[in-house]
């Protein structure tokens, strides 16, 4: 009887002693490797920098253009509405909300204009 809860003593210190490490290797191997610093800016100097097709990039600044000629348009038809609606205000009274928030409309889609013009 002793000698078979000491042998099974010993099988169960074995069995914790082989699965403890176990654990950890299966860790290690599921987790990616560390990357060394610098590695990556090594392997853009080998493959070059990222390819871009001009069909691509032609296809983007078309796309740009024509977005850019219907912002214009727009911004050309909210100024003529706001000149008419100024227009139609007699000069003695205070300008309405209305002209204030369409002029606000303006600014901003003329800022939009400007920063696609930068790109």
């Amino acid at each position: 009887m002793e000698r078979l809860s000491s042998r099974v003593s010993v099988a169960g210190v074995l069995v914790l002693t082989l699965c403890f490490p176990a654990t950890l290797v299966v860790k290690a191997w599921q987790t990616r490797a560390p990357q060394l610093p610098g590695f990556a800016a090594n392997q853009t100097l080998l493959n070059g920098p990222p390819v871009v097709y001009k069909s691509d990039k032609i296809a983007r600044e078309e796309s740009n253009q024509v977005q850019m000629r219907m912002d214009v348009q727009r911004l050309y038809a909210l100024s003529a509405e706001l000149k008419d609606e100024v227009d139609r205000t007699s000069p003695d009274t205070v300008l309405s909300f209305s002209v204030l928030k369409r002029t606000q409309d303006i600014e901003k889609l003329a800022k939009q204009i400007r920063d696609r013009a930068r790109k």
